[in-house]
Formats: structure tokens, C-alpha cells, sequence
């Protein structure tokens, strides 16, 4: 048996990243705040050849915004099932 202290320490924690990771997804969602999380000028250089662009790159941030989510989803579900211990 786990001290309420330990599970109330772990559900903070937890509680951090899974906010850590919403506010992330919800920044990488917004394609005018995505500027934020690329690198310095990488929104006025063309890009190079085997650069993606276009529609593969659209599916690329989808596929990175659903990654964030879950990850902020796994999180909340775990701060839930820490809570619900105690």
C-alpha cells in the first residue's frame, strides 16, 4: 500500500506534464503559433529539395498533433487513476 502523500506527490506530477502537454498540443495546433516550437527562419526559407511541403507535411503536423494529444490524454488518464486510488 502506497502512502497518500506518494500518490498525491505522483498525481502533481503528473498533473504537470499532462498541462505541459495540452498547452503544447493546443500551441502546435494553431498553424500562426506553430513559429513558436520551429527554428529561427524556418518560416521564410523555401524550402529545399527533399524538404516536405504541401500535403505530406500537413499530414506530418497531424500526425504530431494527435501524438501530443494522446500523450496529454495518457497523462490526464493517469492523474484520474492516481486521484481515484486515494
Amino acid at each position: 500500500m502506497l502512502s497518500p502523500g506518494i500518490l498525491y506527490t505522483t498525481a502533481v506530477l503528473m498533473a504537470l506534464v499532462a498541462t505541459a502537454c495540452t498547452a503544447l498540443c493546443l500551441v502546435w495546433s494553431v498553424p500562426a503559433w506553430r513559429h513558436w516550437l520551429a527554428p529561427a527562419g524556418a518560416d521564410v526559407r523555401r524550402p529545399k529539395a527533399g524538404e516536405l511541403s504541401g500535403w505530406p507535411a500537413q499530414i506530418g503536423s497531424v500526425l504530431v498533433s494527435a501524438g501530443i494529444a494522446a500523450c496529454a490524454l495518457l497523462a490526464w488518464y493517469g492523474v484520474y487513476s492516481i486521484l481515484a486510488a486515494v
